[in-house]
């Protein structure tokens, strides 16, 4: 068992002989563990790459926009939790260098037409697919169904009015690090929406069975 569900049933086993509670319950606290556990370790493993590669804000924003849209879209799964951090983590630093050593040194006016294109796909990838459920857990509910879609949209349209604001302070304020937040937000939801493709989750699984064949080798 991956240590993270490890560290979650010790949790649970605990959390059941002080509450005493039964064991559906012990099952939902083990589970609410495993997704803090996990948020917590992807977290840092972004903070450490983006540290050590100098692009630790673009890193970053990229994976808590991902994460937001993706609470409501749902996406292609990892074949474990560790494989999963680690491809959170490659994706992050791959944006995060891309948008320090490349994106950041396009024109204003470049950048506005990407973001554009960003949100616009989003928007038409979320309305053909989402929410993306996962097979060990599928959504069953039609009405929940249509709540995540509904949520998904709403995430899309609070980046969108994020991004405009940013743009405005920016014509006040020609900072880069505006820039660099606008296409870390832009990119985010771009690669988020793409995983809710076939294409996308190909891809994901691809890189997942690479990662698990280097793992067992080593």
């Amino acid at each position: 068992m991956f240590s993270t569900e490890r560290v979650a049933a010790n949790i649970g086993r605990k959390a059941k002989l002080v509450l005493n509670v039964d064991d559906d319950k012990e099952q939902i606290i083990i589970y609410g563990a495993i997704n803090l556990l996990q948020t917590i370790f992807a977290v840092l493993w972004v903070i450490v790459i983006g540290i050590l590669l100098g692009v630790l804000n673009e890193a970053l924003i990229f994976s808590v926009s991902v994460a937001i849209l993706r609470k409501y879209s749902g996406g292609v799964h990892a074949s474990s939790p560790s494989r999963c951090i680690i491809i959170g983590t490659v994706f992050a630093a791959i944006a995060g260098i891309t948008i320090d050593k490349l994106f950041c040194k396009l024109a204003t006016s470049t950048v506005t037409v990407i973001s554009i294109f960003c949100i616009i796909a989003a928007l038409i990838i979320v309305f053909q697919n989402a929410p993306v459920d996962s097979i060990k857990k599928p959504i069953t509910n039609i009405e929940m169904k249509k709540r995540f879609k509904r949520n998904s949209y709403a995430v899309i349209c609070i980046f969108s009015l994020l991004i405009l604001t940013l743009f405005a302070i920016n014509k006040t304020y020609p900072e880069l690090y505006y820039i660099k937040i606008i296409e870390s937000i832009s990119f985010g939801m771009l690669w988020q929406s793409i995983t809710l493709t076939k294409t996308g989750t190909l891809a994901i699984n691809k890189v997942d069975f690479t990662i698990k064949n280097i793992i067992e080798r080593g």
